[in-house]
């Protein structure tokens, strides 16, 4: 999704954008249906109505719809006049594409902290205590928290339009990473060592070991694409 969380964690029980405190309508809406989509309660290609997003969220139209706006913008749903909201799709050709263009923009990351000797962003540590802290059947937490994983890699680049170009692609990412789990591809034992060995060489500034490590991250994702159509 483009729009990015920053400062601390979202509390356990808490929703995306809660961090423990009491959410708005707006907010509310918004977590219901982001975590239907990813969940699978709302599945691709499926109509969400606004009176079963109201039931299900708990809200009135008007968050619901600002809500839905809001999913469309970032990605997650196509708008269509008198028919509703849509979730999008997601093919097979898609994910061959995003694979591309994620590996692409993540590899430039890594050589260009290997090769500038930048630091490695001291949050890529603390996320991957984090990630290890969740019980495993946190699906939604353990995405979340893998995806600013990533984007502190990227931001280490210290190129601020690949990474704007990077947050374009985080719907479909997180979308993919919840498939993953749900599928049984992408175990978070597997992610979590990977994750510490990327950091490690990152540090020593081993652009090849730092450059294989996210290859064989990544390769989850062409993995996937015998389970979407096209």
């Amino acid at each position: 999704m483009t729009g990015q969380t920053h400062g601390p964690l979202p509390e356990a029980g808490a929703g995306r954008f809660g961090e423990g405190r009491m959410l708005s309508a707006r907010e509310r809406a918004y977590d219901g249906i982001h975590s239907g989509i990813l969940n699978g309660d709302f599945p691709p290609g499926a109509f969400i109505e606004e009176a079963v997003a109201c039931e299900v969220t708990g809200v009135s139209r008007t968050p619901v719809r600002e809500a839905l706006n809001r999913l469309a913008a970032e990605g997650y749903l196509e708008l269509h006049p008198r028919r509703g909201a849509m979730v999008r799709p997601l093919s097979g050709a898609e994910l061959r594409d995003l694979y591309e263009v994620r590996d692409l923009i993540e590899s430039h990351a890594v050589r260009a902290i290997c090769r500038d000797g930048r630091p490695v962003p001291p949050e890529m540590a603390s996320l991957c205590d984090a990630h290890e802290a969740l019980p495993a059947e946190e699906h939604l937490r353990h995405v979340e928290i893998n995806r600013l994983f990533h984007r502190a890699l990227v931001a280490g680049a210290g190129n601020t339009v690949l990474l704007q170009v990077f947050d374009g692609l985080q719907a479909n990412l997180t979308r993919v990473a919840m498939l993953s789990l749900r599928q049984g591809v992408g175990r978070n034992e597997v992610i979590e060592h990977e994750h510490r060995a990327l950091i490690a060489a990152l540090e020593a500034h081993d652009e090849a070991h730092a450059l294989s490590v996210l290859d064989r991250h990544l390769k989850l994702m062409p993995r996937l694409m015998a389970a979407l159509p096209g």
